[in-house]
């Protein structure tokens, strides 16, 4: 065989294996799904993330006539469910749901057995999840400014619940000390939900949460909500001020987000249904109305929109992080 013709065969069968595999990703693309679809959350059930994706997987099924099931994989301030889905096979048959704190993950934990950067593919930014400091009625304060100076008051007996170590209602609570100069207890808890319960009992004064599971406790006068933890009011609870309005300006953290992943090599054209399949359960008008309801903000967009969040959520972090003084453990 002369050089010209081996050169003219080499391209040929390299075309053809490009081919082949467009052609194997379009039927792939065509006929998902074909099963369930097993949605990871990385908290205990109850919490922010629970309660939004519960609607939502509902409406997904509906649309894809296939089962969508939520697995609460709890632990390790979301690193033992996120694991498990960076883990599986790029398939679109398992998909992580998590807060924006998943970013924090590296900056404050030694050994996490994947990079968030790298074995995640994005696929959308879902919603805006406000966070809220909140306090049990029984604490006689009105304001932020008020909760410090009792604090400083009654030092050591004000602690405060979140959803997990190292999350972004940890660091808030960490950059409130840091910058008051007031000591406050963190309690950690797997999720939402076990620590909105001790909220609701009084055993403890205080909480960092989510708005969706508390927003019907706050309506009821069973919490008392004082700042916005992010740079801008909740559209559910716009009376309730920002930290920087309240004076506290400092320990605002970025936007949290929920958003969903698939795990490292899930394909472009997979995305991009998967995507569009997310934004239609979220927009449809009985999902969006109950989300918004419990708090949430519906967002949309594309997984490159997304993907450019995640990096500005990244380097929000790790400025916070040094701020903070935090060291990974």
């Amino acid at each position: 065989m002369n050089r010209k013709l081996m050169i003219k065969t080499k391209a040929w069968l390299f075309l053809s294996c490009l081919l082949s595999a467009f052609i194997c990703s379009f039927a792939h693309s065509q006929n998902y799904p074909s099963k369930a679809i097993r949605l990871v959350v990385p908290y205990a059930p109850g919490g922010g993330l629970d309660v939004f994706n519960r609607p939502m997987s509902i409406k997904l099924s509906e649309l894809i006539s296939q089962p969508v099931v939520i697995d609460n994989k709890a632990g390790a301030s979301g690193v033992i469910g996120a694991d498990v889905v960076a883990k599986s096979p790029a398939d679109g048959y398992t998909l992580l749901t998590a807060f924006s704190s998943q970013i924090l993950q590296p900056f404050v934990l030694k050994n996490v057995p994947f990079d968030n950067q790298k074995d995640f593919t994005p696929i959308l930014e879902a919603a805006r999840a406000p966070i809220v400091i909140v306090v049990n009625p029984s604490l006689p304060v009105y304001s932020m400014a008020e909760l410090i100076n009792y604090a400083k008051n009654n030092p050591g007996k004000v602690g405060y619940v979140t959803a997990g170590t190292n999350t972004s209602q940890h660091l808030t609570g960490l950059m409130l000390e840091k910058i008051t100069g007031t000591p406050l207890i963190h309690i950690s808890y797997k999720g939402g939900g076990p620590a909105l319960t001790d909220l609701l009992g009084g055993q403890v004064q205080m909480g960092i949460l989510v708005l969706g599971p508390i927003m019907q406790q706050i309506q009821a006068g069973k919490l008392r909500p004082l700042a916005v933890i992010e740079s801008t009011r909740a559209k559910a609870a716009p009376n309730v001020p920002t930290l920087e309005e309240a004076g506290f300006g400092g320990a605002t953290m970025p936007d949290t987000w929920i958003g969903y992943f698939g795990p490292k090599g899930l394909s472009s054209a997979q995305t991009k249904q998967i995507n569009a399949l997310i934004q239609q359960a979220s927009q449809a008008p009985e999902v969006r109305s109950k989300l918004e309801s419990a708090g949430y903000e519906v967002m949309g967009g594309t997984p490159e929109q997304f993907k450019d969040k995640i990096n500005l959520t990244y380097e929000h972090y790790k400025r916070l992080v040094a701020l903070a003084g935090l060291q990974a453990q």
